[in-house]
């Protein structure tokens, strides 16, 4: 089996069927621009590889055009969703070599960026852990920098009255930051009830059980006199989007925040969406530029 230093090659890897396993693997000499860390702590994004893994996300079929911003279906070819492929999100470590032409970081820095399950990682794009920062903390920055960007999007500064719809990792973060930017009113939508008591404590002012609800329409009504003036959908389910959109107020904002796959069943956008004029955002933190910025 493979190893550097003593310490054997291993990444894990899964196919469509969800069944991980631990597969060999080999690294080249190290370039003098890249350094190699020893994993400490790694965290999958089940919602994003979840779609890779199963062929739903449309990348793993459909090429983007060269120009950009528009997915290419003349060249579509069909993915096989059985491919073992790596996975994990991000990753922390310590430096246990360094190229000759790195300058910023050195032997026994601890460090972090975007990388799967492996034992050793090697390359570019790592960044030095701050004081302070756990490695539990830096595998949340990636959760946190897209819960940032849906707040942010949907102006919830100005917005006192906020829903978030699921109570997952990048919900929680969506509750605090919406806090944090002056929402007044927040609620948090999630069926399982210790996601919805951490809601409770990270600043939701009220965190309910969507299968008690029922009707978000009829309810968010009860709670502000007229709807949530920003929902945030993190959840990725279509049906939840569409009880988003109505619980949502007279031209209000939806700020889609999940990664979306396979046919919209569930989302009617004859109803509430055509006549409260409301207005659908799709927040994504690493699309560039951000919509702030000129674009031509």
């Amino acid at each position: 089996m493979p190893s550097i230093d003593g310490i054997e090659l291993q990444q894990l890897m899964c196919n469509n069927e969800f069944k991980p396993r631990w597969e060999s693997y080999t690294l080249d000499d190290i370039e003098s621009d890249e350094v190699r860390v020893v994993s400490e702590l790694t965290a999958a994004k089940h919602g994003t590889e979840k779609g890779e893994l199963t062929g739903a996300s449309i990348y793993r079929n459909i090429p983007m055009a060269p120009t950009g911003q528009v997915f290419d279906r003349s060249r579509a070819k069909p993915c096989d969703p059985t491919t073992w492929m790596p996975v994990g999100n991000t990753t922390v470590g310590t430096i246990m070599a360094v190229g000759r032409e790195v300058t910023d970081l050195k032997e026994g820095d601890r460090v972090y960026r975007h990388g799967g399950f492996r034992t050793v990682h090697q390359g570019k794009g790592f960044k030095k852990l701050p004081d302070g920062l756990t490695p539990a903390a830096a595998c949340c920055l990636d959760p946190a920098d897209f819960a940032l960007a849906a707040v942010r999007d949907g102006e919830t500064i100005a917005s006192p009255r906020c829903e978030r719809e699921s109570a997952g990792a990048i919900g929680l973060f969506t509750v605090q930051l919406a806090r944090l930017s002056g929402a007044i009113d927040v609620v948090a939508v999630d069926p399982i009830a210790k996601r919805r008591e951490l809601a409770l404590q990270h600043g939701a002012t009220m965190a309910v059980d969507p299968n008690e609800v029922g009707d978000f329409g009829m309810a968010s009504r009860e709670w502000f006199k007229h709807g949530a003036d920003v929902t945030i959908e993190a959840s990725g389910n279509h049906h939840a989007l569409n009880q988003a959109v109505r619980a949502t107020c007279y031209r209000g904002r939806v700020v889609l925040l999940a990664f979306y796959l396979g046919d919209a069943r569930g989302l009617y956008l004859g109803e509430e969406f055509h006549f409260n004029q409301l207005e659908i955002i799709s927040a994504r933190a690493c699309s560039h530029p951000q919509r702030e910025l000129f674009f031509n």
